[in-house]
């Protein structure tokens, strides 16, 4: 578990207390807008029902209704799902049922009942089953969607969940023109279009959106798909304002490749479900060899599919000539000969080109990056690193990759600001993992201007941070990994600008660990008077006990179940928290803030020390749901 992804979750606690509508915008926008990755229970969920969680809000008061009313209408939702066989004749209350084997739910009704179309925002359609094209457009005109006017509609975002369906036939052409036409008359302003369906290319001859694509590219500002099919997105007869794009779909033979004009308005851009032989080539139109400058892109997604295996690989590396170079094999590295920096202004440029007598394409250049991100890349990271000028990239996440994490060298990294590296795999050896805690170990050894720095990885043994720390800048470091607790007083005292730490915790119970804080016997309290502080900068502590079934620890806790005495883990983390004066707030599990409360009242009623842990008495100590 990423014990550092509780700080991205959305809080009430984020607005002002008085600032309602604020507040409630943010659930509301988490609701209907799900992050793709990280909140799959809610994808599964329709909009309608997700909508359902603001409903309450509604009822408790005059003030809080009135800041909820517009947020409960500014969706304009509809959902069709289809239900099991055997329930084909059982309907539910409230719940409309105009085709066999499907249920349908909306809040059309409502919104244009009780006249409240000037609140509606964005159009959601959520799909699941065997739901052909034309069933949404009935669906939505039997509610009176296309005798009103919609006109601050400017999102619209549309899911279709095909899961087991039992139809396997592909929906008609004509199906799919008749929505894409009542879209367009329905919802002529949009200037974004989410859709998502990755399982859809069973079912479809075609992108399912390429007509209201098409016609609505020159005004559309945000684009995100995700599907099996390829959109066809490569007129160029136009100046786009194009800022967003995400294109979570497979490129193959024929499929249409991303238009050179994109590159001048582009601040967003994600490319995902690509191999390594075929993703450069998101960015080039048919055999041209110019090079491509993204000249406003700020952010890059860089998503690579699962590595095919190497006879698979070698036979398609050799049918396309090695157009791209990444296609080798992670042991012998052949791109060095195909490409060469790009240095038309090397204090501007960022990126490669290549050689031209064999045809080679350029890579494109990236003159204003700041944020780029790269996932699942299957050989040695540096290779795809290599083709950025990485002093001019502050901000570098490293995702599921599973080797090639020590090519990263502590110089590649030492004029970024923050690096998030995460080992999918666990290690399947010792010496690997072993070689792992020596990566670590150079990486914070040498100086650096990081301030914040994440790293995740499966652990057998805990990870002992070295005695020479030179990442003296952090301000937020996470380890989402087994650490070794003796090691984090020598790294808090010399990190002084560090704000925010998480980290999995390893149960060392022995006397060695407890005199290495300060600890010797439960009533022994008097030595913390005599110990500096730790921390004078530490805000915000995330502590995560990892708990194994053979773990001692684990073990104690079965024995001593409803026993309140706190356990030496629980002792050691309160120690270390009261030699770290300025820290505000700490997270944790629900077994593990019991203990830690516990230790703190002991502490707090010794009054020799009290003055020096009176910090402990205003600290928030918080449980974090799982």
């Amino acid at each position: 578990m990423d014990v550092w992804e509780c700080r991205k979750r959305p809080r009430l606690d984020q607005c002002r207390r008085h600032d309602l509508e604020g507040a409630f915008r943010l659930v509301a926008d988490y609701l209907v807008q799900p992050d793709s990755d990280n909140d799959q229970r809610l994808l599964r969920e329709s909009s309608v029902d997700r909508l359902r969680f603001l409903q309450p809000l509604a009822a408790v008061c005059h003030s809080w209704r009135r800041a909820v009313l517009p947020l409960l209408y500014q969706t304009a939702a509809c959902s069709i799902k289809e239900l099991p066989r055997h329930n084909s004749s059982t309907t539910t209350l409230g719940v409309g049922q105009d085709y066999l084997n499907h249920v349908q739910r909306t809040n059309l009704d409502l919104i244009v009942s009780g006249g409240y179309q000037k609140y509606v925002r964005r159009l959601a359609i959520d799909l699941a089953g065997d739901v052909s094209p034309d069933q949404p457009i009935t669906l939505l005109t039997e509610a009176g969607f296309g005798r009103a006017s919609w006109p601050k509609i400017k999102r619209l975002r549309l899911s279709h969940w095909h899961g087991q369906s039992h139809n396997k036939d592909v929906y008609s052409a004509e199906s799919l023109a008749r929505l894409n036409a009542y879209l367009l008359h329905t919802v002529p302003k949009l200037t974004s279009i989410k859709y998502i369906s990755s399982d859809d290319r069973r079912h479809y001859s075609e992108f399912p959106l390429d007509g209201l694509l098409s016609s609505m590219l020159s005004r559309l500002t945000d684009v995100r798909i995700t599907s099996g099919l390829v959109p066809d997105m490569c007129s160029s007869a136009f100046l786009p304002r194009l800022v967003s794009l995400t294109l979570r779909s497979p490129i193959y033979a024929g499929a249409a490749h991303l238009p050179r004009i994109f590159a001048e308005t582009l601040e967003h851009l994600h490319i995902g479900f690509s191999s390594t032989e075929s993703i450069w080539g998101r960015f080039y139109v048919a055999d041209d060899a110019q090079t491509v400058q993204f000249k406003q892109l700020k952010s890059l997604v860089l998503e690579y599919s699962e590595a095919i295996d190497d006879e698979r690989r070698a036979a398609r590396a050799q049918k396309e000539n090695r157009l791209y170079g990444d296609s080798d094999s992670a042991d012998v590295d052949m791109d060095d000969s195909l490409y060469t920096y790009y240095s038309d202004d090397s204090s501007h440029k960022l990126g490669v080109t290549v050689q031209s007598p064999s045809g080679k394409r350029a890579r494109p250049v990236f003159s204003k990056l700041q944020h780029l991100s790269i996932h699942k890349y299957p050989f040695s990271i540096s290779r795809v690193l290599r083709h950025f000028q990485l002093d001019r990239v502050p901000h570098i996440s490293i995702r599921d990759i599973r080797k090639g994490w020590d090519s990263l060298d502590a110089a590649m990294v030492s004029e970024m600001s923050s690096l998030r590296v995460h080992v999918e795999q666990a290690f399947e050896s010792r010496k690997e993992e072993q070689r792992y805690q020596v990566w670590v170990n150079r990486l914070f050894s040498v100086s650096s201007r990081l301030t914040n720095l994440h790293l995740q990885a499966s652990t057998t043994m805990p990870l002992a941070l070295p005695d020479v720390i030179g990442l003296t800048r952090l301000v937020t470091l996470s380890f989402s990994m087994r650490v070794d607790l003796c090691t984090i007083p020598n790294l808090l005292s010399r990190l002084t600008h560090l704000r925010h730490l998480a980290m999995h915790i390893f149960p060392r119970m022995n006397m060695s660990s407890l005199r290495s804080l300060g600890v010797l016997e439960s009533g022994d309290y008097d030595i913390l008077a005599d110990l500096p502080p730790l921390s004078c900068s530490l805000q915000h502590l995330v502590a995560y006990i990892g708990l194994e079934p053979d773990c001692g620890y684990a073990r104690r806790l079965a024995d001593d179940e409803g026993n309140d005495d706190p356990l030496e883990i629980e002792r050691e983390l309160t120690w270390l928290m009261a030699r770290i004066p300025s820290l505000e707030t700490l997270k944790t599990e629900e077994w593990t803030s019991g203990g830690v409360s516990v230790c703190i009242g002991e502490l707090m009623a010794c009054g020799e020390i009290h003055p020096y842990v009176k910090h402990l008495g205003s600290l928030e100590v918080s449980v974090w749901k799982y």
